[in-house]
């Protein structure tokens, strides 16, 4: 029997897969029983609980390969639009003393979250339950603080996003710069990755073509200005961007320090 739920499709600028994010959202069918079919460019698969995206099990390594600087020293780490959590599995299985806070918009993959989250605390791994997270909506950004213990405190070494910004409303993008600023120690990081334009201008005509298929399927959506974000970033948030680097598929990571 089909369901239907909202997610956030975002498509990873291959344009196959997808994994959740902050803001936005479309329609996605899936059915029970593990069958497999592509809804708006995106191919996944629901097995009991857990939901495979195939994008996020391509790009995973790579994302923690260039996080492990960082994680190799943090305590803490939210996650910003989580999606099947399928990069939070991964990546505590290579910390398990680092405390994992996931999160995505809606409910609607909050169980696949938690599923793949109990595989690892049934072997002492420190991933908390996923919270609903609306990036523009500010008693969410509470109810991540209250998750933390310490509500009153930045208590984040590391606040991660992948494929967010691209596939919701600006307004989003701002948003989650603007939380992360809040929620993160002095020293944290937040780390971005996706497609980006930098000085106005696509990487490649790839990008291009896709900013295109995104805008036309929600005018709210595209691919973001580097330079823009990082304005937010900057007068917003009081962080700076550090580092960019250049990743597969036509991606980046933009890493921004909190002060």
């Amino acid at each position: 029997m089909a369901s239907n739920f909202h997610t956030n499709d975002n498509d990873d600028n291959d344009n196959n897969g997808t994994q959740g994010g902050g803001g936005g959202g479309g329609e996605t069918i899936m059915t029970e029983g593990g069958i497999m079919f592509q809804q708006n460019m995106s191919e996944f698969v629901q097995v009991d609980r857990k939901v495979f995206f195939a994008a996020a099990d391509r790009n995973k390594d790579v994302i923690l390969e260039q996080l492990k600087p960082i994680l190799d020293k943090a305590q803490s780490v939210l996650e910003i639009g989580s999606g099947s959590g399928q990069h939070i599995y991964r990546f505590s299985k290579d910390y398990p003393n680092v405390t994992f806070q996931p999160t995505e918009y809606g409910s609607c993959l909050l169980p696949s979250i938690d599923a793949y989250a109990d595989d690892l605390i049934k072997e002492g791994h420190h991933i908390k339950p996923a919270l609903e997270l609306d990036a523009t909506n500010p008693e969410h950004w509470q109810n991540v603080r209250e998750a933390t213990g310490q509500p009153q405190q930045s208590s984040f070494d590391l606040v991660v996003t992948t494929n967010v910004f691209h596939i919701s409303p600006w307004i989003v993008s701002q948003s989650i710069v603007r939380g992360a600023g809040q929620v993160l120690k002095s020293g944290g990081y937040l780390v971005v990755y996706g497609p980006f334009k930098r000085g106005g201008e696509f990487n490649t005509e790839s990008n291009r073509e896709f900013d295109k298929t995104l805008r036309g399927r929600d005018p709210s959506w595209g691919v973001r200005d580097i330079e823009e974000i990082e304005t937010v970033a900057k007068n917003e948030a009081d962080m700076t961007l550090e580092k960019v680097m250049e990743m597969p598929a036509n991606n980046y990571m933009l890493f921004f320090q909190k002060k």
